[in-house]
């Protein structure tokens, strides 16, 4: 997973091309859109620091295999002790070396045993020392506790491709939403330029008495209302822009222009094995794996509380009495450790039942998800299905509505129909390339929605 965290990191690139001369105008496509929001992303840079920490606190569990090495020392001083008198005496006699180890002495000899006086003063006592240990069994909970490492680490890079597929598919989203309105935006400009050709022929009718006042006003009604839409569609391209820019990092007020295929060749691709997909590629279900097999460590972890553990050390340690030893003298010491856990009231078994427990939840939970899974696969598959009728659909009805509006103007030409059926030609017509352009954004987003959902949608791997 460095490889994906170094992609995360190498995206930060983009800003060098994207930051010169002041958030200069700068034409994007989708690509490089979804580049500078993977680099800009805050919580996608979180995910990638909860993956280096994981994979730190493997490292440091793997540690737990070595011997552990240290160091200690410690100090005592006494001042102001008094001094040791021990006056002389006669050394006492027995009758026997038995009677003298029983301390039966029967009487006091002649032989003079002298007195001590000792000034100690102060007493400083130095202890210091190396040791070494290393646990030689201690029920499997070593091991475990790196499995268990293992698979946090896993979870993380899990984690990581969860929050990438999000911020593709939020980039995604925004960028069609501000292609949309570009589309229908170019659509409204060339129905008012229809109707201002409209107006104008009406206005030259007018004056020369072939059409009432009443037909040239209802032109220019329908004419102040396109340019009504037009000025919200630009008004809402400068909001679709902002949400644009506030995901890519840039400030909401940057000239951002995009590039799209205006009519995009559309195909459907294959929907067939979306299940099988998403059961063995999204993430969701393999954390719930992951989480479940730690869930299942602890229980083994435990049950090693109660197991045996046994350990080893070894010690180099040297104590100086100063003024009374004037070397020190460095003792080596070997130890070993077992400790066996007897009975506590039944407190082992009840604490691997409530272990167990949990590992049953976390199988439901993945049963649960799972079924939740199926059905948003499902739910998008009938999604992308009717997208992709609706464009045929739409194409369809932008191809009838332009042959009916041609027939119209030509009849209204030579005086077959009348005005009303003129503006209605020309609406039905904008309306049928207004939603062809909504469906075919709809489909382009569905189609990286459904990659999400069936697992396919993660961070690529660098190239080497």
């Amino acid at each position: 997973m460095n490889q994906s965290i170094k992609y995360i990191a190498g995206t930060v690139i983009v800003l060098l091309t994207v930051f010169g001369n002041t958030f200069a105008q700068k034409v994007m496509t989708l690509e490089e859109c979804r580049e500078q929001a993977v680099a800009f992303n805050k919580e996608l840079k979180n995910a990638a620091l909860q993956n280096r920490e994981a994979q730190v606190n493997q490292e440091v569990a793997r540690t737990a295999y070595l011997p552990s090495v240290g160091f200690s020392s410690s100090l005592m001083h006494r001042p102001g002790m008094d001094a040791i008198n021990m006056p002389g005496y006669f050394l006492p006699t027995a009758d026997s070396e038995e009677a003298a180890l029983n301390g039966d002495f029967s009487g006091t000899s002649d032989v003079w045993s002298p007195g001590i006086n000792i000034d100690l003063g102060s007493l400083t006592l130095i202890n210091s020392g190396f040791e070494v240990n290393q646990a030689v069994y201690a029920g499997g909970k070593i091991r475990y506790s790196n499995q268990q490492a293992d698979a946090g680490v896993s979870i993380a890079d899990m984690a990581l491709n969860m929050k990438y597929s999000e911020v593709i598919e939020q980039t995604d989203q925004a960028f069609w939403q501000v292609a949309t309105v570009e589309e229908n935006i170019i659509i409204a400009e060339e129905y008012i330029k229809m109707l201002t050709e409209l107006e104008d022929q009406m206005t030259a009718m007018y004056e020369v008495g072939l059409q009432p006042a009443s037909e040239k006003l209802r032109v220019t009604v329908q004419k102040n209302e396109a340019d009504l839409n037009l000025i919200k569609a630009r008004n809402g391209l400068k909001v679709a822009k902002m949400y644009l820019n506030q995901i890519l990092g840039q400030p909401l007020d940057t000239e951002i222009q995009i590039s799209h295929e205006a009519s995009p060749e559309v195909k459907l691709f294959n929907l067939e094995d979306g299940l099988v997909q998403a059961g063995s590629k999204r993430n969701e279900l393999k954390i719930l794996e992951k989480q479940k097999e730690i869930s299942e460590l602890d229980a083994k972890i435990t049950r090693a509380d109660y197991l045996p553990t046994v350990g080893v050390s070894a010690q180099y340690t040297s104590y100086w009495v100063k003024d009374l030893y004037e070397e020190i003298d460095f003792q080596p010491m070997l130890a070993a450790q077992v400790s066996i856990p007897i009975f506590q009231w039944g407190q082992g078994k009840k604490k691997q039942r409530a272990a167990q427990l949990k590992v049953q939840q976390a199988e439901t939970d993945l049963q649960h998800t799972n079924d939740l899974i199926n059905l948003e696969v499902m739910q998008v598959k009938v999604q992308v299905e009717e997208a992709y009728e609706s464009i045929l659909l739409a194409q369809k009805s932008v191809a009838e509505a332009e042959e009916s509006m041609n027939e119209t103007e030509a009849s209204f030409e030579v005086g077959l129909n009348t005005t009303t059926d003129m503006l209605n030609a020309q609406a039905q017509w904008v309306q049928a390339k207004a939603q062809l352009t909504q469906t075919i954004a709809n489909f382009e987003v569905l189609k990286t929605k459904w990659q999400s959902v069936t697992g396919n949608l993660y961070i690529p791997e660098e190239e080497n």
